[in-house]
């Protein structure tokens, strides 16, 4: 099976510059050989996080973040792929990884904002979010943690 096609199939609905940028990453993904046989696993998970993902990083980075995402989280994601559950509700069973891919993505996009490497658009306005709500240790109050020490 092509397991490319799970990832064009949604990509059908996204818009046109998000679309382009991920069939680039895809295209590298087929001639890295770091995916060899583990495809099956990425494309599901890419596709389902599609929606969330930023044209931001340069698509050699973000298929080196693949890289490192896949080595650390392949099991999961094969586990999730193969319980009776993913062919009841493949999107459901595959919330937590994609969300999950979703957060390095982020991440590594804010680091890069915050190193000066990439500038956000000037049209675009971002909004990062939990998505359970919980704002712990040094993220309770934010932003205004600081403001909040300082007036104790």
């Amino acid at each position: 099976m092509n397991h490319r096609q799970i990832l064009d199939a949604a990509l059908r609905s996204q818009p046109a510059p998000r679309s382009r940028y991920l069939n680039l990453v895809a295209d590298r993904v087929e001639r890295d050989g770091r995916f060899a046989d583990r495809t099956h696993l990425l494309y599901p998970v890419l596709a389902r996080a599609a929606g969330t993902v930023e044209p931001m990083l340069e698509p050699v980075e973000f298929v080196d973040l693949l890289a490192e995402f896949l080595a650390h989280h392949g099991a999961a994601i094969g586990a999730a792929l193969y319980d009776r559950a993913y062919l009841k509700d493949p999107d459901r069973a595959l919330a937590g990884p994609a969300s999950l891919l979703s957060g390095w993505i982020s991440a590594r996009i804010l680091d890069g904002l915050q190193s000066g490497r990439y500038s956000p658009p000037a049209d675009r306005t971002y909004r990062f979010h939990s998505d359970s709500g919980d704002m712990d240790g040094a993220l309770r109050g934010f932003p205004f943690h600081e403001e909040d020490a300082a007036a104790d």
